[in-house]
């Protein structure tokens, strides 16, 4: 129970288009059945399915078991496949979180950022194009919800 109440959590704050001036506390980890942390992040609407998220694995230091690196690849998350999500950050990222404000003003956080509100406003632009092509209303209705969806409302 406690997880499906954190998983709606996690994707209620997680579902949204992310932006180059994140806060630190906007950001969950979730452990997955291996107990593999991954930082989620941010995930503009419709460009994963519902229950996904992206986000990047942390590696356990190999002389340091008590020590994490984030990975350098973001991957899709399935937030079903997560067995435990916790908001306290300060074990991975240290006090207020520093090293996840630093990776948030990082190239690679910026990057990601750019991409995905380039890939969402291309989705935008193809479902918008196939809503004026299709002429029933089903299909009209499907790429109607679609649009809601990938523009948040």
């Amino acid at each position: 129970m406690l997880i499906t109440v954190q998983k709606e959590i996690v994707r209620a704050t997680m579902k949204r288009q992310p932006v180059k001036n994140e806060t630190s506390t906007d950001f969950f980890i979730g452990y997955d059945e291996q107990d593999i942390p991954f930082l989620i992040l941010p995930t503009a609407p419709g460009l994963l399915l519902e229950d996904e998220c992206y986000g990047i694995s942390f590696q356990r230091d190999e002389f340091n078991p008590y020590k994490y690196h984030l990975d350098t690849h973001i991957a899709p998350v399935d937030l079903n496949r997560i067995r435990m999500f916790i908001d306290h950050l300060a074990f991975f990222f240290g006090p207020d979180h520093n090293m996840l404000n630093s990776y948030l003003q990082a190239s690679g956080y910026q990057a990601y950022v750019c991409w995905s509100e380039k890939k969402q406003g291309e989705m935008i632009r193809e479902t918008l194009m196939k809503y004026g092509s299709v002429s029933t209303k089903d299909e009209k209705k499907r790429y109607s919800d679609l649009l809601s969806q990938l523009l948040g409302s």
